[in-house]
């Protein structure tokens, strides 16, 4: 291929298909990577992936073209060992150097990261007569701001831009990054030349909502946009899910290259439904925020005045006495109505008259709405609270426009005058911002058959003085995720290792508004392991049922030393933290000291040191939660045992999983069968995938739950687990699988 990003025979619109020299180009360098890499094979699997992103990546969107239905969207799954990650790239940058797109690769974990940017983006590149360009994309609050790194160390403008008495080590901190930058230092917090503490850097980073761009004088120079300008150089891109979301929350195109010039892959993309919910959830502490809002008039006021500008903006003082107003009167009518309802402590959620689930103690407790529908007498002070927000923040960011536009010339003062202003209303506009996002969430009720957004308070007691915070978020990122990227993106393959759940894409798709657009292909992959002669599934007679606590936990203290080998590496995987620590406390003192609980050390500490145990033959029994559920590569005799607990079952005890539920039951669904069935297969697959992770690994996945053999949705369970050999003891009862 030559030159970076050619075009091959491009011409306007799309067509939809590939090119003759872009099929070619594709084979060349699968051919190239077979001849030149020790112990590189294209398995089959690879293959039909490297086939399914390229058709998918042909069928790119231009901007200004019509939404295809997504005709321009693929789900891969593919099992360990597929090679998914040298398929998306290879198809990838072929497609992107020939439709002129950047190659956008999300993930979700850091480790993933680290391999794209370390392994696989280099050893692609070696086979390249033109390797490609590839930048770690990271948010903007990783990057310093030279300019707020003056202010604070100024020495004739004092302490006047700290938000606290700095002492003498921050003094001296940022000294040291002063001179360092840029000369030795590039302004990246990951290769900060010494430990900056987070409340310090909080006060150094690139924040967007005091960030003057292209007007500031050192633009040329920040760190920020001099990485941004690098990702649109790139012909590879590599970010996380959260950055991805971030920047669509913000328009798009803002921290990363636009959808509309991207063809996107989601790695590890069973985790986007999750991520893409927690974007999507506001806040607001209402005491807090009033302190905020009433300094807001004193503020533009004492801008005026910087201007020249005499004349008293009465609008903005009503404004802002409507924004405190409004968060006071919802602040007092939620402890009037709370008042008495948590009196002690209680474990059991009570249904109260005045619309609303409390549970908590009286130092602190949450009071969630059913089905996300608040009580209307907060409608009218959210209606005028958000009303008055919008004009507050509208009027601070024409101050702050007003404020970078403004020369100063070489008047040191009044350059450090009005830094010191924009920096304020910065902060004056995020938390007005704030107000708005969350307020319009409770001024009007969620349209009727469309699923609604879970919404709650929070009362703490803090110094004597109870404060209250309210919160909402979608309960269902479908309708959000087709409006923000799938309607924009100009192509995605979303893909991962586990993104079928009961032998079906069906509950991924649908959280992830994937099942309404028609045009979508799946892809399952089978895996390129013998795993029928590699593993076994083992189910030993249990007499416990896993709800019964005490009893169950009694009898996997009982069968782990029957079941695992005293010199061999095991992960035994628990639902509960309270299972873990008490099977670890019941075992003997023997078996107690081959242990390693996640969340004593450091992971990265507890894997060396299971390691270093494994090679020395002595017994290493890994305890993990589900975390340790994904993202584990043990390998070989590392790991040659996976006990699993019990069925990992989602339990919802958070409000926007509750109100998921309501929502489901109030259709005629089954929250059990729609959420928590497909849910639990998913996360056993994850924890079954833990024992094979190559063609030479052996060994056993053992699960102590007799529901899998006793319950009707124990054979979908099963049906769904990687198709190990099946041992199960004659107890009259055989798995009907």
């Amino acid at each position: 291929m030559e030159g970076s990003r050619q075009n091959f025979k491009s011409s306007g619109n799309s067509p939809e298909t590939l090119f003759e020299e872009e099929k070619q180009e594709i084979r060349f360098l699968l051919d190239r990577l077979s001849r030149t890499l020790p112990g590189f094979v294209a398995r089959p699997g690879q293959r039909a992936m490297i086939a399914e992103v390229a058709r998918t990546f042909s069928r790119c969107r231009e901007e200004g073209e019509a939404f295809r239905e997504g005709r321009n969207l693929s789900v891969i799954q593919g099992p360990t060992g597929t090679g998914k990650t040298m398929a998306y790239l290879l198809a990838g940058i072929v497609l992107a150097r020939s439709r002129k797109k950047t190659l956008l690769v999300s993930t979700a974990t850091v480790s993933l990261q680290e391999q794209l940017v370390a392994k696989d983006i280099p050893l692609l590149a070696s086979v390249l007569d033109n390797p490609p360009v590839y930048e770690l994309a990271k948010g903007r609050g990783r990057y310093l701001c030279e300019r707020n790194l003056f202010s604070l160390t100024d020495l004739q403008a004092g302490t006047a831009f700290w938000k606290h008495p700095p002492s003498s080590l921050e003094i001296d901190l940022l000294d040291r990054l002063r001179k360092d930058f840029p000369d030795t230092w590039d302004g990246d917090r990951d290769h900060l030349p010494v430990s900056v503490p987070d409340s310090l850097w909080s006060l150094i980073q690139n924040q967007g909502t005091s960030c003057t761009g292209k007007r500031c004088p050192l633009y040329s120079r920040c760190p920020f946009f001099l990485r941004k300008e690098a990702y649109s150089r790139a012909d590879i891109v590599v970010a996380n899910h959260d950055l991805v979301l971030s920047d669509l929350v913000l328009g798009g195109g803002i921290l990363l290259p636009s959808p509309e010039k991207s063809l996107l892959v989601f790695d590890e993309a069973h985790h986007l439904p999750g991520k893409s919910l927690s974007h999507f959830r506001e806040s607001l502490d209402l005491e807090g925020l009033a302190p905020w809002i009433e300094r807001i008039p004193g503020l533009l006021e004492r801008i005026n005045a910087f201007f020249d500008v005499r004349e008293r903006d009465k609008t903005v003082q009503a404004q802002a006495e409507a924004l405190t107003n409004s968060l006071m009167t919802l602040g007092t009518w939620l402890e009037e109505h709370w008042e008495g309802k948590p009196a002690g402590s209680f474990s059991e959620a009570e249904q109260d008259g005045s619309n609303g689930i409390f549970r908590g103690s009286r130092e602190q407790s949450l009071w969630r709405f059913p089905g996300g529908k608040f009580p209307d007498s907060m409608i009218e002070p959210s209606r005028i609270g958000a009303s008055a927000a919008r004009v507050l923040a509208e009027r601070l960011q024409l101050e702050r426009d007003k404020l970078a536009e403004a020369t100063t010339g070489s008047d040191v003062r009044r350059n450090r005058e009005r830094d010191a202003f924009f920096l304020d209303v910065g902060v004056h506009l995020e938390k007005t911002l704030d107000a708005v996002r969350l307020l319009s969430l409770y001024e009007k009720v969620d349209p009727e058959g469309e699923a609604p957004f879970a919404r709650w308070a929070t009362m703490w007691k803090e110094s004597g003085t109870f404060s209250h915070r309210l919160e909402a978020s979608p309960v269902w990122p479908a309708t959000l995720l087709e409006e923000v990227l799938w309607k924009r993106v100009s192509a995605c393959c979303l893909t991962s290792a586990t993104l079928m759940s009961l032998g079906s894409f069906k509950s991924f798709s649908s959280r992830c508004g994937l099942s309404m657009l028609p045009g979508v292909s799946y892809l399952p992959l089978d895996s390129p392991f013998p795993l029928d002669r590699q593993g076994v599934l083992s189910l030993p007679v249990m007499r416990s049922d896993p709800t019964d606590f005490e009893s169950h936990t009694r009898e996997i203290v009982e069968s782990l030393p029957v079941v695992l080998s005293p010199t061999g590496g095991a992960l035994v995987l628990f639902s509960s933290r309270r299972q873990m620590e008490a099977v670890r406390k019941g075992l003997s003192p023997e078996w107690q000291n081959r242990v390693l609980v996640q969340g004593e050390r450091s992971r990265k500490d507890i894997l060396a040191l299971h390691e270093q145990r494994v090679r020395a033959g002595e017994g290493s029994v890994l305890f993990g939660l589900s975390s340790f559920s994904e993202g584990l590569d043990l390998k070989g005799d590392l790991c040659t045992h996976v006990v699993i607990a019990k069925i990992p079952f989602p339990v919802p005890t958070e409000p926007v999983e509750e109100t998921l539920s309501e929502w489901i039951r109030s259709r005629g669904g089954d929250p059990f069968r729609e959420i928590a069935l497909p849910e639990a297969g998913l996360r056993l697959v994850q924890a079954a995938g833990r024992l094979i992770r190559s063609e030479t690994d052996r060994g056993i996945v053992t699960i102590f739950d007799k529901r899998l053999l006793e319950k009707n949705y124990g054979v979908h369970l099963l049906r769904s687990l990687p198709p190990f050999r099946l041992e199960h003891p004659d107890s009259g009862k055989k798995p009907n699988t």
